[in-house]
C-alpha cells in the first residue's frame, strides 16, 4: 500500500470516528462502505464498517466485515474481541467463545482481553470464572477502565446472590464512579426502604442533579417510585413509575406485534405445521424453551426446572432469534415451507446443531439446557419443526400484577408496551392470542404454569411442571432460592426469597389506574 493511499484511509477512519461519536450511524456507514469498496482489503476498513453497522444493531450484516478484518489481520485484538461480541449478539456463543480465546491468545497481558473475556462470560452465566477475569483485568486496566469492570463485578455478585458483598462494594466505590445513579439504583432495590427512610433522600439528591442522562432520570424515578409505595402512597408512586417511563420517549412496539401474531397464526395451522414437523424434524435434542412475558414468573420458572439435577439454566440467549431467522431465510412465515426446501437437510440439520452446541457450551454436563428468553414464544413453531422432541413451558400470570412489575423495574425500550396501561392491555391480548393459538395447533406439548397457582400449591404445581418434562420430582426443586446458578434477570433478588405468594394482587391498590387492563380481562 502506498503510503498516500494510508493517509487517506487514516483521514477517512478519523472522519467515521467524528460520525460515529455525533451518533450520525447512516452517515458513518455510508462513509465506510465507500472506503471499503475502495479498499477491500484494507482490515481497517472492514472493521469500521463491522463498527458502524454493529452500532445500528444489524449484527448479521456486521459479521462478514468483522470476519474479513480478522482474516486480513489476525492478530488484532479489537477486531477479535468486536468479532466476538458480534457473534455473541447472535447467540452464537462456540464461535464467540474462540474469537474471546484468540484474542487472549494473541494478548495474554492485554488488560482488555481479559475484561471483555470476563463480559462475555458473565453474559452466559459463568459468573465465578468471569469474577476472576475482572480480577486479573482491575491489575492491568488503567484507572478509567477499573469503573467500568467494577460495574461488571458488581453485576456479576448480585446475580449470584452475593448481596452482602454487593452492598459493600457500592459504598465503597459509589463517590468516585461515573456510575453513580446505576449504583444507587442498584442499592436502593437491596433490603427495605421507604419514602421515609435515608436511601429515599440519597435517590432524591442525586434528581435534584442537572446531568443526569434520560436513562438514568428515568431509573431513579422508578426507584423513587417503589420507596413511595412501601409507604402506601400509591397515586405519588404511580406519577413516578409512568412519568420516569416517559422521559425514554420510546415508540409502541405493539402494532409490530400485533402484525407477527397476525402472519404466524395464518401461517402455521395445525395441519401446516404437523406436516413441516414430518418432513424437516430430524433433531434428537431436547430443549426446554420457557416463554412467556416479561414479569410473569419465567425466572422462576427457570430456576425451579435448573435445580433438578437433569437440567440447566442457559439464561437468555438469542440463539433461537438467529436460528429462526436463518430457517426463515428472510422470507416471511407463510413461506417457510419454501424457505426449508432450499435450507435442504444439510442446512436444517446445521441450524440443529448450531443450537445444540450452544446450549451444551453454556449448560455442559447437564443431559437438558433450558432457554429462558421469555419472547422465544414468538419462535414456538420453528422450535417445534427444529426440534421434535422440544418441550414448551408458558408462564402466566395475572396481567395486571404482571404490568405493575414491569413498570417499576428498569426495562429498556425494547419492552415499551409495559410503560402505558392501555399499550399493555393491546399487547397482552396480542400474547394470548399466539399462545392460544400454540396451545391449539401443538396439543400436548405447551405447558401452561400458572403463576398464582404455583405460590399457592408448589408441590402439586412442580409435580405437574417436571412430570410434563419427563423428570422426577427432587426436593431441590421446590426451592429454587437454593439454586446456585446465576440469575442474570431483574427477577435476581426476588428468586433468592424462594417461592411465595407476596407479589399476587399487587396490582390492586393502583386499580384506579389500570382501567384498560382489567376491561380486557
Amino acid at each position: 500500500m502506498t503510503a498516500g493511499r494510508s493517509e487517506r484511509i487514516k483521514l477517512a477512519l478519523r472522519q467515521i470516528d467524528e460520525l460515529l461519536a455525533r451518533g450520525s450511524l447512516r452517515d458513518a456507514e455510508a462513509q465506510a462502505r465507500r472506503l471499503v469498496a475502495e479498499n477491500p482489503l484494507s482490515a481497517p476498513a472492514q472493521f469500521i464498517l463491522g463498527i458502524t453497522v454493529q452500532s445500528q444493531g444489524r449484527f448479521e450484516q456486521a459479521e462478514p466485515h468483522f470476519a474479513r478484518a480478522v482474516t486480513l489481520d489476525g492478530r488484532n485484538v479489537s477486531y477479535l474481541l468486536n468479532y466476538g461480541l458480534c457473534l455473541l449478539s447472535m447467540g452464537r456463543v462456540p464461535e464467540a467463545a474462540a474469537q474471546y480465546g484468540k484474542a487472549r491468545s494473541v494478548a495474554p497481558s492485554n488488560f482488555e482481553a481479559v475484561w471483555r473475556n470476563g463480559s462475555f462470560l458473565s453474559r452466559i452465566g459463568h459468573m465465578e470464572a468471569a469474577l476472576a477475569a475482572f480480577s486479573k483485568a482491575l491489575e492491568r486496566a488503567p484507572d478509567g477502565a477499573k469503573q467500568s469492570i467494577r460495574l461488571e463485578v458488581l453485576d456479576c455478585l448480585l446475580s449470584l446472590g452475593r448481596i452482602d458483598e454487593a452492598r459493600e462494594h457500592i459504598e465503597r466505590f459509589i463517590a468516585t464512579t461515573p456510575y453513580r445513579a446505576r449504583y444507587l439504583c442498584l442499592l436502593s432495590s437491596m433490603g427495605k426502604h421507604d419514602a421515609d427512610s435515608e436511601m429515599f433522600g440519597r435517590v432524591a439528591r442525586e434528581l435534584a442533579r442537572t446531568d443526569l442522562s434520560v436513562v438514568d432520570r428515568s431509573d431513579l424515578m422508578v426507584r423513587r417510585g417503589v420507596m413511595l409505595q412501601a409507604r402506601q402512597r400509591f397515586d405519588e408512586a404511580f406519577a413516578n413509575f409512568t412519568e420516569g417511563k416517559k422521559l425514554l420517549r420510546a415508540p409502541s412496539v405493539t402494532a409490530a406485534f400485533r402484525q407477527e401474531v397476525d402472519a404466524r397464526v395464518a401461517a402455521f395451522g395445525r395441519e401446516r405445521l404437523e406436516t413441516l414437523v414430518a418432513e424437516h424434524g430430524r433433531s434428537s435434542y431436547r430443549p426446554i424453551f420457557v416463554v412467556g412475558l416479561p414479569r410473569s414468573g419465567t425466572t422462576l420458572a427457570a430456576q425451579i426446572i435448573s435445580a433438578h439435577s437433569r437440567a440447566g439454566n442457559a439464561g437468555e440467549l438469542e440463539t433461537m432469534t438467529y436460528v429462526a431467522a436463518k430457517l426463515s431465510r428472510g422470507k416471511p412465515p407463510e413461506e417457510i415451507g419454501t424457505a426449508l426446501g432450499e435450507l435442504g437437510g444439510t442446512g436444517i440439520a446445521d441450524l440443529a446443531a448450531l443450537y445444540e452446541s450452544t446450549m451444551r457450551h453454556v449448560v455442559p454436563e447437564k443431559e437438558l439446557a433450558v432457554d429462558k428468553m421469555p419472547l422465544n414464544v414468538r419462535f414456538i413453531a420453528e422450535a417445534a419443526i427444529l426440534f421434535p422432541n422440544a418441550r414448551f413451558v408458558n408462564c402466566t400470570r395475572h396481567p395486571a400484577d404482571t404490568f405493575i412489575s414491569a413498570l417499576q423495574t428498569e426495562m429498556n425500550a425494547a419492552h415499551s408496551y409495559s410503560y402505558d396501561p392501555a399499550d399493555y392491555a393491546a399487547y397482552h391480548a396480542q400474547y394470548r392470542r399466539l399462545t392460544a393459538h400454540w396451545d391449539e395447533v401443538l396439543p400436548g406439548r405447551v405447558f401452561t404454569l400458572s403463576y398464582e397457582r404455583l405460590v399457592a400449591e408448589p408441590e402439586p404445581t412442580i409435580a405437574a411442571l417436571l412430570a410434563y418434562l419427563g423428570l422426577g420430582m427432587e426436593e431441590a426443586c421446590l426451592h429454587p432460592e437454593r439454586n446456585a446458578g446465576a440469575v442474570t434477570t431483574f427477577s435476581r433478588l426476588q428468586v433468592r426469597a424462594g417461592i411465595n405468594a407476596s407479589s399476587v394482587a399487587r396490582w390492586k391498590p393502583y386499580e384506579g389506574h389500570l382501567g384498560p387492563i382489567l376491561a380486557s380481562l
